[in-house]
């Protein structure tokens, strides 16, 4: 019954956390799952789990007001789920650290570019370049095979290549991306259910706490504007960067 609590705070509060800057709940959820002796497989399959179930509601409160570029949402969708296909693969083959190590390094370089480049993600802005909108679709094979393999920091990393090659805001990329993981994230349970690590127990009280964080987050900190969020964007960023770093 403790674990049970444990396991519902503590995916509320890193949910909510996640719902308003784009970090990674996992980077919380998952190291209190270990540390409950619930295997790295089964951790993560919980974790997308429960991320299935919020971020569709996080999605709808950011982009309810806004016109959907529903051709990009998905067809990177859809290519991303390649990328995810391979990182169920890799999380049962190989270790995680490295990767850990050089997504660090990524987020804190591009939380230094968002905090110095004043105006990215404040307002949106026209991309006319076919080019850059191509370079987008050539990123979700990345960043499926990471939203699956880990997730932690994956909606900054998003965000930022949406800022340059779709002129989204904050609000718009954060929107962007918490509906395109709904698909993601659905795929990579299916795959570790089917390889067999999946637990109800476990699932059930992260599910629950995502769904309240998820809601209360996103829609605090659309009502807070892209001001907000990006402080929650940059502070977050910095503290996921580096814990991915330093390691659990």
């Amino acid at each position: 019954m403790l674990s049970i609590c444990i396991i519902f705070v503590t995916s509320l509060i890193a949910t909510a956390l996640s719902a308003m800057s784009g970090g990674g709940a996992g980077v919380i959820n998952i190291p209190v799952m270990l540390a409950l002796g619930i295997s790295f497989p089964v951790a993560s399959a919980a974790q997308k789990a429960a991320a299935a179930f919020w971020v569709l509601p996080a999605s709808y409160n950011y982009l309810r007001d806004k016109k959907i570029k529903w051709r990009f949402l998905l067809i990177f969708s859809a290519l991303g789920l390649i990328g995810v296909y391979g990182g169920v693969v890799s999380i049962l083959a190989i270790s995680q650290r490295n990767l850990e190590i050089i997504v660090g390094v990524l987020i804190l370089i591009l939380v230094t570019y968002v905090f110095f480049k004043k105006d990215v993600g404040l307002r949106e802005k026209p991309i006319t370049s076919k080019f850059r909108h191509a370079l987008a679709y050539a990123s979700s094979l990345v960043l499926g095979f990471y939203e699956s393999f880990f997730g932690s920091g994956n909606g900054v990393l998003f965000s930022v290549v949406t800022f340059e090659t779709q002129g989204f805001d904050f609000i718009d990329a954060l929107g962007y991306y918490f509906a395109i993981a709904f698909a993601w994230d659905t795929f990579a349970v299916i795959l570790f259910a089917s390889k067999g690590y999946f637990s109800w127990s476990v699932v059930a009280p992260m599910v629950l706490g995502a769904i309240i964080g998820g809601y209360l987050g996103s829609k605090y900190a659309k009502y807070k504007g892209n001001k907000f969020i990006k402080f929650m964007f940059v502070t977050i960023g910095a503290i996921l960067g580096l814990k991915l770093l330093i390691g659990f």
